[in-house]
């Protein structure tokens, strides 16, 4: 079922899903073309009650849940999901708990149906939790785990919102299209949360000893390094396929 921008308007249709906490990004999101003042206005929205054929959770109240997502970014969500599926090694995807898709609140791209929380996925064979809040300061299997998510969702969102943004984000890893908008992503040293991710990603995933500064600086670029050349990356990390390359190493490092 699709709800038109006209039909949110004139049946005061309400969000019936949240996230919890507040959304932000390495650089202020773009405003869309017909609201300068932050507050969106979804074209169309479609309801899921899947993704990619796993059934879709609420986490708060841990039941099953139809929630509503533009429908150019429900392709993408599940394509995703089925590329995660594949470099996983979990087996298939059975439940994907969330907390929320679109709702209807300013400054954030959930209110243009174009963002997604993650809490938790629950594989065939495994469970990959983003409730930092719960298992904090985590083993090694869970950061692990969470960093090799982390990465694949960084590859299709470039606004990936995971514990070491803020306190907002320790129950879940918020991703949206703001900046990448219906491409996959690419690189910006600049990005605080994508050096973030870079600098957990060789700590958790790939145990290089490294200080946790948020910024490329010159230890993370010499750390980086010999991890690339073991991977067999020859592309630097400012052109897209080296990027890439470096996301999908570390989303299917076991």
């Amino acid at each position: 079922m699709k709800l038109t921008r006209r039909a949110l308007l004139l049946g005061g249709v309400l969000a019936t899903t949240g996230c919890s906490g507040a959304d932000g990004g390495f650089e202020p999101p773009p405003i869309l073309r017909d609201n300068p003042v932050g507050c969106r206005t979804p074209e169309e929205l479609t309801y899921f009650s899947d993704v990619a054929g796993a059934e879709l959770g609420y986490e708060v109240d841990r039941a099953s849940s139809s929630m509503r997502s533009d429908p150019r970014f429900l392709e993408r969500l599940n394509a995703w999901a089925a590329d995660w599926v594949e470099l996983s090694g979990l087996g298939p995807l059975a439940t994907v708990w969330s907390y929320g898709a679109y709702v209807d609140k300013c400054n954030s791209w959930h209110a243009a149906g174009r963002a997604f929380d993650v809490a938790e996925l629950v594989h065939e064979g495994g469970t990959v939790s983003c409730r930092f809040d719960r298992w904090t300061p985590g083993t090694e299997q869970q950061l692990r785990d969470y960093w090799r998510l982390a990465a694949s969702l960084h590859e299709h969102f470039a606004y990936t919102l995971t514990y070491a943004y803020n306190s907002s984000h320790h129950n879940h890893i918020h991703v949206d299209n703001g900046v990448s908008r219906w491409e996959r992503s690419s690189f910006n040293q600049r990005s605080r949360v994508q050096v973030q991710f870079v600098q957990h990603a060789l700590r958790h995933v790939h145990g290089v000893g490294i200080e946790l500064t948020d910024s490329w600086d010159a230890q993370t670029r010499d750390a980086l390094r010999p991890v690339q050349a073991r991977l067999g990356i020859t592309t630097p990390m400012g052109e897209p396929e080296g990027w890439r390359a470096f996301l999908r190493a570390t989303a299917a490092a076991r």
